[in-house]
């Protein structure tokens, strides 16, 4: 069976990720006495508060794994959807500490903003027993390098998923997506609602997405607004779109895309990781400042680092997670699913994302996309 592959410590490229989970609505700010036996880790007879309001991706997290949670301690989970990580710092920006969430989750990029500006607080690791289950690659990380802040969640990269009935060529590469947008593909193309969209204007040429080179970011721009009239929509989460037929082409994350095959009866529904360059990132829970219960957060951090549950978790989103021990736990043909476990080749070109200096002119040239390809409809 094969086990999770450990992001290689490096860095250069980004983020991001699904219908957002329903969860039940209000229930009493009553504390409930949590289970001490029978799970690993809650021999501590803690109270856990009645509910758990966390904020992140849709599609994001097991909805079998929630129905568990809530029936050990009773409480109840509340989820909040965002489509980028700039809007989940918007929320908690504007909220100035009172955001309500106990737990929220960011991609590396974007953490050092967070304890920078006094969003998130540092995790009691004492009631996060389980995280003895971590993977050693996915600790220690630049962006927090002694997981105070953080817990690792998912991994994962990006490519394009595509239809071989409209195009029937192999795409191997982003130069090859972007010539077929531009040509069969056109006004069927989704790209994501996120800064990633102009990515692939530079992977094409071998360049990373975080570049400070003033002359690449002209021609980006200049070759994104000519780009924009082959495109149908920016959408994070492309699921239904592809699976109408009203998208023969998106760029999207390597989960959602497994999520798309395995839910469709297109057999001709193809996913590749681009090159030469391509994104890899690491997303993390946390915990933002003001949240109101604290020892349900903890209780629910502890709880998805138990391999099964995060077995569960992979499952389901088809994201690999940091758990490398879930790995006994998953079935045959997740474990050995080459969109959800991406290949050391793969890997080994990704890039993570920087928010440097040039972050936010390519926030701007994104932003002029948009408003081009808007026009252009």
């Amino acid at each position: 069976m094969r086990k999770s592959k450990l992001i290689p410590l490096k860095t250069a490229g980004e983020p991001s990720r699904r219908s957002i989970l329903k969860m039940s609505a209000a229930a009493a700010m009553a504390p409930v006495m949590m289970s001490s036996v029978g799970w690993p880790g809650a021999a501590r007879a803690e109270e856990v508060e009645r509910l758990l309001n966390i904020m992140g991706w849709s599609e994001y997290i097991s909805p079998e794994n929630i129905e568990r949670w809530e029936e050990k301690t009773g409480a109840r989970f509340i989820f909040d959807g965002y489509s980028s990580n700039d809007e989940m710092l918007s929320k908690l920006q504007l909220s100035g500490g009172q955001s309500g969430y106990d737990v929220g989750m960011n991609t590396d990029f974007m953490i050092p903003l967070l304890i920078s500006r006094g969003l998130i607080q540092k995790i009691d690791k004492s009631k996060v027993p389980n995280m003895k289950h971590l993977g050693a690659g996915f600790t220690g990380r630049d962006f927090d390098p002694n997981n105070d802040y953080t817990i690792p969640k998912t991994w994962g990269s990006q490519g394009y998923i595509y239809d071989k009935s409209v195009i029937n060529r192999q795409l191997n590469s982003w130069g090859d997506f972007l010539d077929a947008a531009q040509n069969e593909a056109s006004g069927q193309v989704a790209l994501l609602d996120d800064p990633l969209a102009i990515a692939p204007l530079m992977w094409k040429d071998g360049i990373s997405w975080n570049t400070t080179d003033n002359e690449v970011l002209d021609r980006v721009e200049a070759e994104a607004v000519e780009l924009a009239r082959h495109i149908r929509t920016f959408n994070t989460y492309p699921q239904q779109d592809v699976a109408s037929g009203t998208v023969k082409l998106a760029q999207n994350w390597n989960g959602y895309s497994n999520l798309i095959i395995e839910s469709t009866d297109n057999v001709n529904l193809t996913f590749d990781f681009g090159g030469p360059i391509t994104e890899i990132w690491l997303d993390s829970y946390h915990m933002p400042v003001g949240g109101a219960h604290p020892n349900a957060a903890h209780d629910w951090l502890n709880y998805v680092l138990d391999p099964e549950v995060a077995a569960r978790e992979t499952t389901y989103t088809g994201y690999a997670t940091a758990i490398p021990g879930s790995a006994e736990y998953l079935d045959e043909s997740v474990a050995n699913n080459p969109i959800i476990f991406p290949s050391d080749e793969v890997i080994a070109r990704g890039e993570l994302t920087q928010r440097n200096e040039s972050y936010d002119r390519r926030v701007a040239i994104f932003t002029k996309f948009k408003a081009a390809a808007a026009v252009a409809q």
